[in-house]
């Protein structure tokens, strides 16, 4: 609600932007999935898609079990847990990660990030969507009563925003697609592997 207040619909379409470019068919890693309403619109999109659902809030994983409307062709693993629980045993094509990077300290993110290279396929996709700053004054402030409210509400563990960009480049990411919103304040990208380099975990 806060959201769509703030952001409108700008929040939704940054994180539905590159769906389309998900594999059809693939094994897919939603990290964060919240409400349920990205699962909704993957499966509608890609409905032979096999997806692993990570959410931490049990209240919200019901939530979205009950909401979205699973059909035979789809299989969905829903997960209660965080990165920690990603299953060591399957490779994805690609991982979503949308509003999930601005959740942590620099090391920690450096550690989400090792968790998810470790489960990508070598040419595996990460699909991002996050805050990134910018001089505006009025998104530094926004980022300030955010990261305020989310601390004291959810005991969120960073108080500012990381430089997500920057981690996922020092871990041997390219990003090769992305798309601005909201004046430069969301970004939407996707990542992968270069392959002329390779990359071991």
């Amino acid at each position: 609600m806060l959201a769509r207040l703030v952001f409108g619909a700008t929040i939704r379409d940054a994180q539905l932007y590159f769906l389309s470019d998900i594999p059809k068919g693939a094994n897919v890693l939603i990290l964060g999935g919240g409400t349920g309403w990205l699962l909704d619109a993957l499966l509608k999109l890609n409905p032979h898609c096999h997806v692993w659902y990570v959410e931490a809030s049990h209240r919200m994983l019901e939530r979205t079990r009950k909401k979205v409307n699973i059909q035979p062709t789809t299989i969905v693993h829903f997960i209660h847990g965080t990165e920690e629980m990603i299953p060591s045993n399957v490779r994805f094509n690609a991982v979503i990660t949308n509003f999930y990077f601005d959740l942590f300290s620099r090391a920690s993110l450096q550690f989400v990030i090792r968790r998810i290279l470790g489960s990508l396929m070598p040419d595996g996709k990460v699909l991002v969507s996050d805050f990134t700053k910018t001089n505006v004054w009025k998104h530094r402030l926004l980022l300030t009563i955010m990261y305020w409210f989310f601390k004291l509400v959810c005991g969120i563990e960073s108080s500012h925003l990381p430089d997500w960009q920057a981690e996922l480049s020092n871990a041997g990411l390219d990003e090769f697609k992305s798309k601005k919103f909201y004046r430069g304040f969301i970004r939407s990208s996707i990542y992968s592997i270069p392959q002329r380099k390779g990359l071991f975990i």
